[in-house]
């Protein structure tokens, strides 16, 4: 990633006006090598920076502009503690994003009559304390996103979930949003909270069968057609793609009979009935 440093400034701002901070990351960690003990801190009003030197949390800066040789700042006091003349090497700034986040969560469960379901979760947060969240999340590049915090809550999601979803048959799955989201927002709000971040909501967006044929089959359903009405619509939906002269009579619910002349292992009474009433017609055109 090339970045360009504007003087003395450390900032998630750049030079074309653009941020570092894009929607959807919640720490940018500034590259090190550019921060000098001239430099001046500027953090932006959705913005907190955490300030670590040698491995120690020295300062939580809030929105404004802090100047790191003025005494005031903790990071000199810092420095003045030591007797540092100059920022250590190891210094590292965290811009932490303070906005509302949203994060999605996805995964498959099954209910207790074994039916896998596709479910969904969104999650509504915050961070509330930034240097809890920086010395709990551990991330490999320079920034940690949502899809991050998405792939750290997961198994948290899942087990909740499927905690609802084991114990209920298919056809009371759907009286269970509000269950479910109860269940999925207890466990994350104590979760969260150890690392610094204040759950706001969890909302269930989508909790559908993962065999299409059954969503089509309880879609019908939920418009009045009765249970195995709909089953008999679906499979003429699979008739008529198939273009199968059998879809319509699936549709309506009366028996298809082929030419019987192409069936074979039939009851004989079957084959004497269709063969006499084939021979009654023709006997009759004979006479007219």
């Amino acid at each position: 990633m090339s970045l360009t440093i504007r003087g003395q400034v450390i900032s998630t701002e750049k030079e074309d006006g653009s941020s570092f901070m894009t929607a959807d990351a919640i720490i940018f960690k500034y590259p090190k090598e550019a921060i000098t003990s001239k430099s001046l801190i500027i953090v932006q009003p959705t913005e907190r920076a955490i300030v670590l030197i040698q491995g120690q949390i020295v300062a939580d800066l809030p929105p404004g502009s802090h100047n790191i040789q003025t005494p005031g700042n903790p990071v000199s006091a810092f420095l003045s503690k030591f007797r540092y003349n100059t920022l250590p090497y190891d210094t590292v700034v965290y811009f932490i994003s303070t906005t509302r986040h949203e994060v999605r969560v996805a995964g498959v469960s099954q209910t207790d009559d074994l039916v896998p379901l596709e479910y969904e979760t969104a999650i509504y947060f915050r961070v509330q304390n930034p240097a809890a969240l920086v010395t709990n999340v551990q991330f490999g590049s320079l920034y940690f996103k949502d899809a991050d915090l998405a792939h750290y809550i997961s198994p948290i999601v899942d087990q909740e979930v499927s905690s609802v979803l084991n114990r209920v048959n298919l056809t009371d799955v759907f009286k269970k949003f509000s269950e479910i989201s109860t269940a999925v927002t207890a466990a994350l709000k104590q979760f969260l909270a150890e690392i610094g971040v204040d759950l706001i909501s969890v909302r269930i967006t989508r909790l559908l069968p993962q065999d299409p044929e059954l969503r089509r089959i309880i879609q019908l359903r939920d418009m009045g057609i009765p249970l195995m009405d709909a089953v008999r619509m679906g499979l003429a939906r699979i008739l008529a793609e198939q273009q199968n002269a059998a879809a319509v009579n699936m549709a309506i619910g009366v028996p298809y009979y082929p030419n019987l002349s192409t069936i074979v292992n039939l009851p004989d009474g079957l084959i004497r009935v269709g063969i006499g009433r084939r021979g009654q017609q023709q006997s009759g055109g004979t006479q007219q």
